[in-house]
């Protein structure tokens, strides 16, 4: 193998294992994980260094966490293989050849990550991209009169969670915020809500929660479940 191609296969493996990295952080997100969780738990399963028995009740305790976490410890015994092979025939290759520059292949690599870090950066790359990953997963792993749940962070069961509307839950069903008293007997409160291209930031106590709506909320998780009638096989309690 030529030094060249072993530094575009190197470069092509890291794109992609940064790519399923984000790709299986979201997935976990929307089965109930927040962020930063959901990352870990990703770099674990893929790099195959294990996790504490606290953060790993989060998976074993749903059975659609078990085959996602099944799916990424596959991806990761494929990578760590592929990878451990690309470093053997890339220090043979170096070894035979004198002209190689060691140095110059590092400043390389250093810039291609730089670039890829900026890229990841940029807004409108990002949310594209999560976007897309958001869409095609929610339809995999939710029914149609599902209303998926993204969480974004977790406060000792006080949850950050985006949900879209597909079906609007009975105690929503034509009745204003203040009517469906979700504030008052449920702890939960509307922060925006995001109709077609419309960003509603100030919300009044009259507004009326819409199908397709996205809906930001900020509330005690099992509450939230319950109001906007989600399935609790899908989260677990430490979630």
């Amino acid at each position: 193998m030529s030094i060249n191609l072993a530094l575009l296969i190197l470069l092509f493996l890291v794109i992609l294992y940064i790519t399923i990295i984000e790709i299986f952080t979201i997935i976990f997100m929307i089965t109930g994980v927040s962020s930063t969780r959901a990352k870990f738990q990703v770099i674990s399963l893929l790099t195959n260094c294990g996790f504490t028995t606290t953060e790993s009740e989060i998976i074993v305790s749903s059975r659609k966490r078990r085959k996602i976490a099944i799916t990424i410890m596959l991806f990761g015994n494929i990578f760590n293989v592929a990878i451990v092979s690309l470093l053997v025939n890339m220090v043979i290759s170096f070894s035979k050849n004198k002209d190689f520059n060691a140095f110059r292949s590092i400043l390389y690599l250093l810039g291609f990550m730089v670039f890829i870090t900026i890229i990841r950066k940029i807004p409108f790359f990002r949310v594209t991209f999560d976007n897309i990953v958001k869409r095609i997963a929610t339809k995999v792993i939710f029914t149609k009169k599902a209303n998926p749940m993204l969480i974004f962070d977790n406060f000792h069961g006080f949850v950050i969670v985006e949900i879209k509307i597909v079906e609007v839950p009975e105690k929503l069903n034509n009745r204003t915020l203040l009517e469906s008293t979700i504030s008052k007997d449920y702890g939960i409160r509307v922060l925006n809500i995001k109709r077609d291209d419309l960003l509603m930031g100030d919300i009044s106590k009259d507004e009326v929660i819409m199908k397709n709506d996205r809906v930001l909320v900020y509330g005690p998780l099992a509450n939230i479940i319950d109001v906007f009638e989600q399935k609790p096989s899908l989260y677990s309690r430490a979630s």
